[in-house]
């Protein structure tokens, strides 16, 4: 007999019928022998409707009285939920989050979980009663016992929550679609459904925008093992398996607020190829990787920064017995990326090699979401007088290429301020499944923007200055690129740093910027919100040359210019300009085969 923790959305729940169909598919459930634990959201729109009424009473809503009312909405799912599981027969109680034991903390609107009290969840279930939570809420640890949720994916983050409290043996989320895609099906007709992901995988897509998943349930299930599947609750297939590792005992205590960084990495097998000032026209980035890859010269991390007037820069890390056939191939291709550009000589293309870097790097699901954890990382560098030549970052992975004499310094530090009782050689991402092709997925955002902050002083602690300073006002960064060209400013030598950030937060990170401009001494900042960033994803990507050359061949060819680039282990994401941001997923998605034969509906 297993635990099966089992998770139902608003649309699984919308009406009356839809309720009695879930009733019935859990007694299903329980008549096969299992213990359930059913979590389920608001009906429909309701959580919608709540909040309009909320901004009907008020443009500024109070976030304690929204806790009080939204949490109404789930309320009202699990009581008919049990009713209908009574009627159908099945022995069922229904219990909020505050019922249920879950505690959060005092953060309205946006709580984390600390802990679970499973005693009453436990209690009825060895009484043979299925027990229905609502979702997205809980209670907090204060002496008033205040009311509070979760944010937007909350249920998610509930159903995962519990299943690793009762130590369940997986956890189901039933929702609109079958499954996990290789793309959004409203965008692309083709997309395939997987049958397994990786949760590194799951939580990269779900952090560009999959809403399939919220980021913080694959979070949760990844540091406490939790297998997830994700079905359809209009069918009775299969879905897709969401493989967790195997994960590093933890305690229950600080459920989602445990250490956010599990392991401080490095690799001094390192060297660094940078060619400067070459155009800046669609095409480069796949003439340059695609004869990188034509050598079987694998390449680690990708950086392309803003532009500099017509011309750009791209950099990118090799093995170092690999740094003179890469050299040479970066040296070759130039004429070839500038034929037909009238060349100054002053500011012809260049191609500069660094071998003696290291890349230092930390890990941990538990950064998800915290602005703060980077800016700790770049400040704990500067403090121990390191400069940042290069950042790549992931959801779950920074890293920072620095001096190689610099490393173990790097590596001791971040181990202190981390708490990470020892470092370790460069991780494997998490195996993908033996049947998995090198890409999985892709997906577009199309909600962020880009944020360039010019002419910094080149010198240990600016990136930690620039990046404290949003993550003290809350603001979340995706992509960060600092450029590998200096120029002298002043009499100062200075680099760029431009980084991507949600498009409702691109006017308070230049306003945040713009008050610090005096103590960071940077030249100017420039916002663009007219951006779309398409991303690949796949953990079978790693040791395999060739993949990010054929992400940007299929840009190429549909002459779609690329403004940025960065990679992580199993990520390569470029920007481009918002109106190509659908053709470069459909391109992208049909380069890679990813399509299926069986078109995806999404059910209403």
């Amino acid at each position: 007999m297993a635990l099966i923790v089992q998770k139902y959305g608003g649309t699984s729940v919308g009406t009356v019928e839809r309720i009695q169909a879930v009733a019935q598919r859990v007694k299903k459930t329980v008549e096969a022998g299992n213990s359930v634990v059913v979590v389920v959201s608001a009906m429909g729109k309701t959580t919608d409707g709540l909040v309009k009424l909320a901004n009907d009473i008020s443009a500024t809503p109070n976030r304690r009285e929204m806790d009080m009312l939204l949490s109404t909405g789930e309320q009202v799912s699990i009581a008919l939920l049990s009713m209908a599981l009574h009627e159908a027969g099945q022995p069922a109680v229904s219990l909020t989050g505050a019922q249920v034991g879950i505690i959060t903390e005092t953060h309205h609107t946006r709580a984390r979980i600390l802990k679970i009290a499973t005693d009453r969840l436990e209690r009825h279930l060895n009484q043979g009663e299925v027990v229905v939570v609502a979702g997205f809420q809980g209670i907090s640890s204060t002496e008033n016992w205040e009311i509070t949720t979760l944010g937007r994916g909350g249920s998610d983050t509930s159903a995962v929550a519990l299943a690793a409290a009762l130590r369940a043996d997986f956890c189901e989320i039933y929702t609109d679609v079958p499954g996990i895609l290789t793309a959004d099906p409203r965008l692309v007709e083709d997309a395939q459904l997987m049958t397994e992901i990786t949760c590194d995988e799951m939580l990269e897509l779900a952090s560009l925008g999959a809403k399939v998943l919220h980021p913080r349930a694959v979070e949760i299930a990844r540091n406490y093992g939790i297998p997830l599947v994700v079905r359809s609750s209009w069918t009775d297939d299969p879905g897709t398996w969401v493989r967790s590792p195997q994960p590093q005992p933890r305690p229950l205590e600080g459920l989602e607020i445990a250490r956010p960084v599990d392991a401080v990495e490095f690799d001094t097998d390192q060297a660094k190829v940078a060619l400067l000032r070459v155009p800046d026209r669609p095409g480069v980035a796949a003439k340059l990787f695609g004869e990188i890859a034509s050598q079987k010269l694998d390449v680690d991390l990708i950086i392309q920064s803003i532009h500099e007037g017509n011309t750009n820069d791209i950099a990118f890390t090799v093995v170092k017995n690999s740094l003179t056939r890469a050299e040479a191939v970066a040296s070759a291709i130039i004429p070839a990326l500038t034929a037909g550009y009238a060349i100054n000589p002053e500011s012809a293309p260049d191609v500069m090699i660094e071998q003696n870097i290291a890349k230092v790097t930390i890990a941990g699901a538990g950064m998800i979401g915290r602005p703060g954890i980077a800016a700790q990382m770049f400040s704990t560098l500067a403090e121990a007088g390191i400069n940042i030549q290069m950042i790549s970052t992931s959801e779950v992975k920074v890293s920072c290429v620095v001096d190689e004499v610099d490393c173990d310094r790097a590596i001791s530090a971040l181990c202190q301020v981390f708490e990470i009782s020892q470092s370790g050689v460069k991780a494997s991402a998490q195996a993908a499944p033996s049947s998995a092709a090198a890409v999985r997925g892709v997906a577009l955002d199309v909600k962020q923007a880009q944020v360039a902050v010019r002419y910094i002083p080149d010198r240990p602690g600016m990136a930690a200055k620039i990046f404290q300073l949003l993550a003290g006002q809350n603001i979340s960064v995706d992509m960060i690129i600092q450029s590998q060209r200096c120029r002298m400013v002043n009499g100062v030598m200075t680099r760029d740093i431009a980084f991507t950030v949600a498009q409702m937060d691109a006017d308070a990170a230049k306003q945040t910027l713009e008050a610090a401009r005096s103590e960071i001494g940077y030249g100017e900042v420039v916002v663009d919100s007219a951006i779309a960033k398409v991303s690949i994803v796949g953990s079978g990507m790693v040791g395999q040359p060739g993949v990010a050359a054929r992400m940007f061949e299929a840009l190429f060819k549909h002459e779609i210019n690329i403004q940025m680039i960065a990679t992580s282990e199993i990520k390569v994401s470029c920007v481009v300009s918002e109106d190509q941001g659908v053709k470069a997923l459909q391109a992208i998605h049909a380069a890679f085969e990813l399509a299926g034969t069986q078109r995806i509906q999404v059910s209403a």
